[in-house]
């Protein structure tokens, strides 16, 4: 048996993550009760390196990282996506920016989806110093660079999310080894094979119906 060709081109990754964007903006359509009209639109960044995604809701548009959507692959970085639509759905639902507020964390709950602020991936080398640690249960959470300035700075205060403690600084983190980013890289290919076996499987679903 001849297997298919595993997808290289930009195209393809583009048109994996759109079909993760549509899935879940029907979900969050459904948790809402009612329609949120055009889905947005995704675009793969190559610039993105230490971000998972953005979501731009007055544009409907989201972005994510090429690179931590290749390593990561699409089963595990699916949460992001979630994450990414269901900011830019909460948003056009109450026509107000809502960050990572209540409404937000509840439609997250309503979407199985885990209520974290940033996304911890493998694949990411993050500069030392960017995680806070919850002084009341001892969840560690990861800061994008944009907040982590902020909140040295003391321009911003960060609160946990499952205890609603305000949050303080961790002890920085060790630098990421080389061996881990060789196999970081060794798992690229593995990550790819599984993203389009699950693409196969929803295209042989779609044309049995």
């Amino acid at each position: 048996m001849v297997g298919r060709a595993v997808p290289i081109l930009h195209a393809d990754w583009e048109r994996l993550a759109q079909d993760r964007v549509s899935h879940w903006w029907r979900a969050c359509e459904r948790a809402l009760g009612k329609p949120l009209g055009p889905e947005p639109s995704v675009e793969l960044s190559a610039r993105l390196r230490t971000t998972a995604g953005l979501a731009m809701p007055a544009r409907r548009h989201i972005k994510l990282s090429f690179h931590m959507f290749r390593h990561e692959g699409l089963e595990r970085f699916d949460s992001t996506i979630g994450h990414e639509v269901a900011h830019v759905a909460c948003d056009l639902h109450h026509r107000r920016s809502c960050h990572h507020d209540q409404r937000w964390q509840r439609l997250m709950h309503q979407l199985g989806l885990p209520v974290d602020r940033c996304h911890d991936y493998g694949s990411v080398q993050r500069k030392p110093g960017t995680e806070l640690v919850c002084p009341g249960c001892a969840k560690r959470i990861r800061l994008g660079p944009i907040q982590w300035k902020r909140f040295i700075l003391a321009r911003a205060r960060f609160r946990c999310t499952a205890c609603n403690t305000e949050l303080g600084r961790s002890v920085v983190d060790p630098p990421v080894s080389s061996a881990r980013i060789e196999d970081d890289r060794r798992s690229l290919l593995a990550a790819t094979q599984r993203a389009f076996q699950l693409w196969n499987t929803w295209v042989d679903r779609a044309r049995g119906q």
